[in-house]
């Protein structure tokens, strides 16, 4: 990949804009009766345009940016130089919240672009992109779907331009994925304003000039029910940025804890549609962070690949040794993969957005946590693996591997664990499994993977892939079965402790699903680019082999840790 611009030097997302994005699906929902070659040729110059800059300016800073990390001074907390130069030059480009319509002032960027330069900027900098998304992209959204006309005329032309930064603060620190129970609350005043009281905690981007506020605005609500969202700007000491978190990943992005006590804010949307509309930031940010895991390892695959060519290393280069060469078929097909799967989604993301189109929201539901899930245990394997490549080198910071491996950390965790997207994946998949048991005798309760079928050794890898996913889902509903009855295929109630097995290998059917849905993206892209199809083989085969272990492993499964889930539970009572 070349260094002077992270579009036009990434030969694979080049082929993915050019040959694999169905455009004219894209243009006709987002501007219709807009002429889709001239649309997609400005998209395609504005890429070109940010792929350049964030090559040649953004990356050359990121371990400065890195080094010298948040700036904590006299009880403030602000983003050092190099980052802010980052975002200076990002705005004066005009692309500080490109998917703001033109109207106020942004690029109207469709989804899928936007989604295609928060991946270069990951590559060359993750602290940096997460200012920039979180910073302007998402309370540029939320103010744009949500808000008053006043609203929007009064915020969105200043972040569209940079003048300003927000951020949107939902975590707090008793309740963490536990949304639910949050206790920051909005009480109205009869002047229109509401009053905020509450702390929220691992804030990124919070150090700005307002925030969106998730907060309970309906007495006596719990749970999910009673939240509204709601802008609280920061001038006059409106709210207090009590500190910046000191982290071993993303260091140059504040990761703020703000302190909420009599801050006055005004709703954004109804009250007590809060966390409805929330959800659209949720998604979308979940399909953010796996396209920011992209980045990243792509970054690190760029100089594996580069240091593998280099290395002399028994009198050849170290990658023409067949494990180092393994190691980086590997990373190849995760990168690509990721990105496949990625932008399919992207794409159904923008026809839900802008076309209301409801199988692609079906479709999107499936997909969005696997997104998330391959791209950011994908971006952790394989920057393991590109320091694994530099041997003893790659612990030296001048070679950037281990910077690429510690922020690579942070793209599982945040914005919901692996492990809750797990869960997300297959309490749906097992919602349609109930709804449509007779699924399990055939291709199984995924459409998109029962009606994938591909000829040759991808075929068969896919199909066997796909065989044993769908037994592993048939042994885990024959034993919910057997446990409470037949009557569970008639709506019989389910309670917590009759999912627990299904919970306990819930990440192990992820896992075989997210590779699955790879081999499918990657083998419909050989249909028409024949040489993509060693590529897809090779993912074919991973998901076969993938879906087989887990298979096993949860055929296997010897009921140890339910026994000690059981002996924690007497401790307490």
């Amino acid at each position: 990949m070349s260094a002077t611009n992270f579009f036009t030097g990434n030969p694979d997302l080049v082929e993915v804009f050019d040959k694999v994005i169905p455009w004219a699906r894209v243009v006709g929902a987002v501007e219709p009766g807009a002429d889709v070659a001239g649309t997609v040729s400005t998209w395609r110059e504005v890429l070109d345009l940010a792929g350049k800059y964030i090559a040649t300016e953004i990356a050359p800073r990121a371990a400065e940016v890195d080094a010298i990390g948040v700036i904590r001074e006299n009880g403030h907390v602000r983003m050092n130089e190099p980052m802010t130069e980052n975002l200076r030059g990002l705005a004066e480009l005009g692309l500080a919240s490109p998917s703001v319509p033109a109207d106020f002032g942004g690029a109207g960027l469709p989804f899928t672009v936007t989604m295609m330069m928060a991946e270069m900027l990951a590559r060359a900098d993750l602290a940096t992109q997460v200012q920039h998304g979180i910073g302007w992209n998402s309370p540029a959204a939320l103010v744009y779907r949500f808000g008053t006309d006043e609203q929007k005329a009064r915020y969105l032309p200043p972040l569209a331009k940079g003048e300003i930064m927000g951020a949107v603060a939902m975590t707090e620190p008793q309740a963490g994925s536990d949304v639910g129970r949050l206790t920051t609350t909005a009480t109205p005043r009869q002047d229109g304003c509401w009053i905020l009281q509450g702390r929220k905690q691992f804030i990124s981007a919070g150090q700005g000039d307002l925030v969106i506020v998730l907060a309970r605005c309906v007495a006596g609500s719990s749970g999910l029910d009673g939240l509204g969202m709601f802008i609280a700007e920061r001038e006059s000491d409106n709210y207090v940025v009590e500190r910046a978190e000191h982290k071993f990943v993303i260091r140059g992005s504040p990761t703020c804890a703000l302190l909420f006590e009599g801050t006055r804010a005004t709703p954004l949307g109804k009250p007590g549609e809060g966390w409805k509309q929330i959800l659209t930031f949720m998604n979308e940010s979940r399909l953010g962070v796996g396209i920011q895991g992209i980045g990243v390892a792509s970054a690190a695959f760029d100089k594996a690949s580069e240091y593998a060519t280099q290395r002399v290393q028994m009198g050849k280069p170290i990658r023409e040794h067949p494990m180092v060469a393994e190691m980086l078929l590997d990373m190849e097909t995760t990168v690509t993969g990721a990105r496949a799967l990625a932008y399919t989604a992207a794409v159904l993301q923008d026809l839900v957005l802008f076309g209301r189109d409801e199988q692609a929201a079906r479709d999107l539901r499936e997909l969005t946590p696997l997104v998330k899930w391959y791209g950011t245990e994908g971006a952790v394997r394989v920057c393991r693996l590109a320091l694994q490549v530099h041997g003893g080198v790659g612990v030296v910071d001048e070679y950037d591997v281990g910077r690429f491996m510690r922020d690579s950390l942070i793209t599982p965790i945040y914005e919901g664990t692996s492990q809750i997207q797990s869960l997300m994946a297959v309490k749906d998949l097992m919602k349609t499994t109930l709804q449509r048991p007779a699924s399990l005798l055939g291709r199984g309760p995924s459409r998109l993977l029962a009606d994938a079928s591909f000829d040759g050794r991808v075929g068969s890898d896919f199909a066997a892939a796909r065989g044993h996913i769908v037994g592993a889902l048939r042994s885990l509903m024959g034993r919910l079965v057997r446990r409470k009855g037949p009557g569970l295929l008639r709506g019989a109630p389910l309670a917590d402790e009759d999912l627990g097995p299904i919970l306990l290998h819930a990440e192990r059917l992820t896992e075989a699903l997210a590779h699955a849905h790879v081999a499918r993206v990657l083998a419909e892209r050989a249909r028409h680019i024949p040489e993509r199809r060693k590529l897809a083989e090779r993912a074919a085969r991973t998901a076969r082999l993938v879906s087989e272990r887990n298979r096993r492993a949860i055929a296997l499964d010897d009921g140890g840790v339910f026994e000690r889930i059981a002996a924690w539970r007497s401790e307490r009572s």
